[in-house]
């Protein structure tokens, strides 16, 4: 198979995980996910496993579940059955059970949590080599770069561990999808050990940067927003002419939404 092939598998993978996350309170069979992925049922179930590290039908569980706990901690449950039902199953029995093997306790046991203040530290990054894909236009509802990196790695073998991504956003904004955007997905070359065919070779911008955690989407506060809290927080001022770099947390390669971690790596100075 070659790289666009397995591009655009991927990005069918992609399609049926946004999916299921916009339509986890509503009945998914396994024969719909596959057919949103133009494969078929055994070989959709196969393939969709494999790349992400577990079954849709795992998925779509650990997600209603994860939702639940959510929900909890946010405060906004009205009653043990009426969860239980949200998140697909028949009786409040039978939730907590699969909530305590979930989570290591009961729904009981969760308790609210106020929201959490931001942190930001200061790192110097200093010649970390990578190898990426460089991309140029829109990425729209989708994240072509990417997926064309993961099938380069993916073809060349590449561990699922020493693949952590990054992205060097060079120009435009990535919070907004019909923009004109340029960038470069990339993996960082001595995780990698080897030379993966068909990615360019550089190095991630040199200089310091503060970082800080982002969750919940590929969306980051706006420039002002994130100036005045870094300046407040560190004493450091944001660089508005040098790239903005992204190290990216997901345990899998089809997290949901609400599952996406990320390092902003905002170019500062004194």
């Amino acid at each position: 198979m070659n790289v666009a092939t397995y591009a655009r598998k991927l990005s069918r993978l992609r399609r049926v995980a946004s999916h299921v996350d916009a339509h986890l309170g509503e009945s998914l069979s396994l024969d719909a996910l596959a057919d949103i992925a133009h494969l078929s049922r055994f070989h959709f179930e196969r393939v969709f496993n494999e790349y992400s590290g577990e079954t849709p039908v795992a998925r779509v569980r650990r997600l209603r579940l994860a939702l639940a706990r959510r929900r909890i901690e946010a405060g906004r449950v009205g009653s043990l059955l009426e969860l239980a039902f949200d998140s697909g199953y028949g009786s409040a029995e039978a939730f907590s059970r699969a909530f305590r093997a979930a989570h290591g306790l009961a729904p009981s046991a969760v308790r609210p949590r106020a929201a959490e203040a931001r942190p930001v530290r200061i790192e110097l990054l200093t010649g970390q080599r990578i190898q990426y894909v460089h991309f140029r236009g829109r990425l729209g509802e989708g994240i072509p770069p990417f997926d064309e990196l993961r099938a380069h790695a993916l073809l060349a073998g590449i561990p699922r561990e020493r693949r952590k991504g990054w992205c060097v956003q060079l120009a435009g904004d990535m919070n907004n999808p019909s923009g004109e955007i340029e960038l470069q997905a990339a993996l960082l070359s001595e995780r990698l050990g080897q030379q993966v065919p068909g990615l360019q070779q550089g190095h991630l911008p040199e200089g310091h940067y503060a970082v800080l955690r982002i969750g919940g989407g590929f969306a980051i506060p706006g420039s002002a927003e994130l100036a005045g809290h870094i300046e407040t927080s560190t004493g450091w001022r944001m660089q508005s002419d040098a790239p903005m770099l992204r190290c990216f947390h997901n345990t899998s390669y089809l997290p949901a939404d609400f599952e996406r971690q990320f390092d902003l790596y905002v170019p500062v100075e004194r």
